[in-house]
């Protein structure tokens, strides 16, 4: 049957204890270390991570704040713009309608010192307008 050499064994028992010690020093064990040091690197480079998502949001957050002024800003001037322009605009409507009036005082005035000269030149005429006037009617 099958012949068991108990010194071979225990010699095999022997070197297979000492085998998985030199490898457990070898190698099981810096293993482990890098493995500890790069779930710690991973944990380190999450954290970096998270708070650069933060930072991101924190200045996302001002940068829509700083819009937000820019625009109100904006609307401000432009309303200021708008309501200087409207007031320009009134004063120069307010200047050209003066002005308007004035020239139609003077021409209504010289319109009426025209029609009081006619006025004056035709009853001043008037007898020579009638005669002429009679005059043509008989030759009709």
């Amino acid at each position: 049957m099958l012949d068991i050499d108990v010194k071979m064994l225990g010699f095999m028992i022997v070197l297979f204890i000492a085998m998985i010690y030199v490898l457990n020093k070898i190698m099981y064990v810096p293993l482990m270390e890098f493995m500890a040091k790069r779930d710690a690197s991973i944990a380190e480079d999450m954290a970096s991570v998270n708070a650069g998502d933060d930072e991101i949001h924190s200045l996302e957050a001002e940068a829509n704040k700083n819009i937000s002024e820019a625009k109100a800003k904006a609307n401000e001037i432009k309303t200021s713009v708008i309501s200087k322009a409207k007031e320009e605009l009134a004063k120069v409507y307010e200047d050209k309608k003066a002005e308007l009036e004035k020239d139609l005082e003077s021409f209504m005035s010289e319109l009426e010192g025209k029609r009081d000269s006619l006025k004056s030149d035709l009853s001043a005429n008037l007898a020579t307008y009638k005669g002429s006037l009679e005059a043509k009617l008989k030759n009709i």
